[in-house]
């Protein structure tokens, strides 16, 4: 599903960006989420889909980012929301592991070294 003014939502200049820096930007962002997925891995359940569902929403929406309208928008027209509102607020998977994750992959970059 997309919205009226999708356009302008993914029209690289209206963020000040060149063209060049969206291409591919999909299947770069699904790399991204790919790095990582095991953090969303509990002893139970691998939950890392709703991970890129919230990802992507969030990415790709302008406004009235909230569960139910990510879950509208990204999974199917009459899903309420609450598989991905458990998903952030009850799901145990490990807020630690994403941080070390961005702090392993900011080790892995020297041109990001001292960032903050």
């Amino acid at each position: 599903m997309r919205d009226s003014n999708a356009s302008e939502l993914f029209d690289a200049q209206r963020w000040g960006l060149p063209a060049a820096a969206v291409d591919n930007l999909a299947e770069r962002l699904r790399r991204v989420w790919s790095r990582f997925r095991d953090c969303f891995t509990t002893k139970t359940r691998n939950t890392s889909e709703y991970a890129w569902i919230y990802l992507r929403g969030v990415l790709t929406m302008d406004t009235d980012r909230n569960f139910a309208n990510i879950a509208r928008r990204v999974i199917d027209l009459d899903d309420d929301g609450h598989t991905l509102q458990q998903f952030m607020s009850d799901s145990p998977w490990s807020g630690a592991a994403v941080c070390a994750q961005i702090q392993r992959e900011i080790r892995q970059r020297p041109a990001l070294q001292g960032a903050c």
